[in-house]
Formats: structure tokens, sequence, C-alpha cells
């Protein structure tokens, strides 16, 4: 017999959509069930409030498929150097399910990251670098911008921006070039705002530590400085020494010595890890915010499911940035089996993007298709 109580009212507009952990919700009736072959008999019920109907499936990351997928065992293939082929393939899936479910994976991972950033007590200074790959062609090369902590390698945040094509070029790959700026506009000063949305990320991860100051290592890029000052509060804080900005040369030796020694080992996580950032690979992504999105799921795979040493230190890289072991465990048992909710999110603006789709695709007519349950 199905037990199973609603914890809230599905519909976002509702008095009763908030859970109360004090007051169970109890404004809604049974309201019979229906029939499925990938979950068998599944119960619906009615909010007395607002009338809305909602099943059991509504409050499950699995709403509204027909087929079950292990979200661990596709993390895992994922982080394995696996293209969405190749899993598909193994799991005898479309790739279209694949891509699904990494999608609904993704949006799982940024809520799980949001609900452990008020549980975390980081002890550790930051680290931030620009790590190069492409989307759809090499004329569309992107920044993907990485905030992680120097002790940990725990990754904070993550932002993409789309470049223009450099480098040494024919004459036919820059005509081909001049003809796809005229149809795609990238923004000029693209990883200026990029660092500087990551770089915000700080100003948390300050006030989360209670240190009186911490410090942010980058490279030597103009437009690192440039994106301190143009962010007020950022600035501020620089100005008064709680957040001190220190640079040094991306030609430095990459041992553990150097200070962006987390970057440049994430740098090559990614490169080994991620099958469309591997050096020539005949696998690469064509769509930005499908990147992004394999991009956050391997980030939560790599910041909560990866040991931090896989010979010497069995803890995950978020128990070691100060992350709260009993918090991390409760929520790891659960992220699978409790959607996530839009409406009851708290968000950085880069999350926002993931979750949304809000970022531009190369050549791209349109946004993209983003299911009406994922905006709830």
């Amino acid at each position: 017999m199905n037990t199973f109580a609603p914890p809230f009212c599905a519909r976002p507009g509702c008095r009763y959509h908030s859970p109360r952990p004090d007051q169970p919700f109890a404004a809604y009736l049974p309201w019979g069930s229906y029939a499925t072959k990938a979950f068998g008999l599944v119960p619906r019920f009615r909010c007395r409030a607002c009338g809305k109907t909602f099943s059991l499936q509504t409050f499950r990351p699995d709403y509204y498929v027909k087929r079950v997928i292990d979200y661990e065992d596709l993390g895992q293939r994922l982080a394995s150097c696996e293209s969405l082929s190749a899993i598909g393939r193994a799991i005898g899936a479309s790739t279209d399910s694949i891509s699904n479910r990494i999608s609904r994976a993704a949006r799982q991972a940024l809520a799980f990251e949001s609900k452990q950033a008020s549980a975390r007590h980081p002890r550790e200074d930051l680290a931030t670098d620009d790590f190069e790959s492409f989307c759809r062609s090499q004329y569309f090369p992107n920044n993907i911008t990485l905030l992680v902590g120097t002790r940990s390698q725990f990754v904070y945040a993550a932002d993409h921006a789309t470049l223009r094509r450099k480098g040494r070029m024919t004459e036919t790959q820059k005509n081909k070039r001049a003809v796809l700026d005229r149809l795609f506009m990238r923004d000029p000063q693209a990883v200026r705002r990029s660092f500087g949305r990551v770089a915000g990320e700080a100003l948390r991860v300050l006030s989360d530590s209670g240190r009186p100051a911490l410090t942010l290592w980058t490279d030597k890029h103009k437009a690192h400085p440039r994106a301190i000052i143009a962010a007020p509060c950022l600035s501020a804080l620089r100005d008064l020494g709680r957040i001190l900005h220190r640079s040094i040369s991306s030609g430095a030796t990459r041992t553990i010595d150097n200070p962006l020694f987390a970057v440049n080992y994430l740098d090559r996580e990614l490169r080994k890890d991620l099958h469309e950032h591997v050096r020539e690979t005949v696998c690469f992504g064509r769509n930005v915010n499908r990147q992004m999105e394999r991009l956050t799921f391997y980030l939560f795979w790599h910041n909560y499911r990866k040991p931090h040493r896989t010979r010497s230190e069995a803890r995950s890289h978020a128990e070691i940035a100060g992350h709260d072991p009993e918090w991390v465990r409760k929520g790891l048992k659960s992220i699978w089996k409790q959607r996530a909710w839009l409406s009851l999110t708290d968000l950085t603006e880069t999350m926002r993007d993931s979750w949304l789709r809000a970022r531009p695709s190369p050549l791209r007519k349109g946004s993209d298709y983003l299911p009406r349950f994922a905006v709830a």
C-alpha cells in the first residue's frame, strides 16, 4: 500500500506551495490513480485550496518520463569519458533520452548545490581561470570560467562565454570567420562579464567562511582587474582589504606549489573525463546550454562523489572544502528521489542561466526548448 503524502501543493501560485517542516501539508484530497509501465500504479491528489491536481510523480525527478535510467550510473559514465552515443549503446537508450536525463540531473545538481551552500564553512582561498573549449565548431571557441578552492579543488562556480576565433588562420578561414561574425554576434566584453559573475561568488564564500579576508588568485589576463573594478561590492571589499586579488603568470610551472594549481588540476580532469573536451576529439558540443548541463552534472560528481585523493583521502572535495559531512550525506540520499523546483530554489545568476537554458548557442535560431515543469 502506498503511503506517500504530498509535501506541498504543486502549483507555484498556491499559498500551500512552500513546504513547512513544522506544519505538514494537509490541504489535499486523494484523487484516484493511474497506471504506468515504468512506475506501476501512481496515486493522484487534489489541492483543496487552489484545485490543482498532481500525482506522486510530480514530486519526482523522473516526472513525465517513460523509462527509468539510473542517474548515479549515468553520472559515472559521463565522468568516465563516455560520449552520449556510447552511454546510449551501453544501456540501450537513445541519445535524446540520455541528454534529457542529463538535463534533469543538472537541475537537481543546481538545487542541491544551492541548499548545500547554506551549511558550508570554507576555510580556503580561491583560484579562478578560464578553461578553453568550443561549441558547434572551432570558429566558436569559448571560455568556461571556473572558481575553485585552492586547498580542496571544490568548484564553487562556473560560467560560459562564447569568443571569436583567434590565432593563425589561412585566408579562406579568415573569410569564413568574417561570414560567421555577421551571422552570430559575440559580446566583446564576454570574458570580463563572465569573470565578474564568477568572482562575485567569492563574496558568498567570504560570508560563509566568517574570515576577515580571503585571497583570489588569477592569471594576468587584463579583463580580471577590470571586472573587479566594475563590480561595486567586489571593488569595495578589495579596497577594504577583505578581498585580496593576486595574479601569477599562466606560464608558471604547473606544480602543486603554484597558487593556480587547483584550476590547473581541474583543467586536466575536464580534458580527460569529459569526452567533448578531449583534444582533437570528434565528439564536441553542438549546443551551449546542453554543454553547460553536462558540465554541471560532472561538477556535481566531482564535488560530492569523487574522493579528494583516490589513494590517500577518501573524503569528497566538498568535505575538504568545509561542507557538513552529515548534511552532504543526507542530501545525497534524497537527490534522485525529490524533484527540484525553481520556485523553491535560490540560484545565483550563472546557475539560473544554466537552469533556464538562457545562453545563446552559435547560429541557433530562437531559444532552446525548456519543459514547462522545469520552470515551476
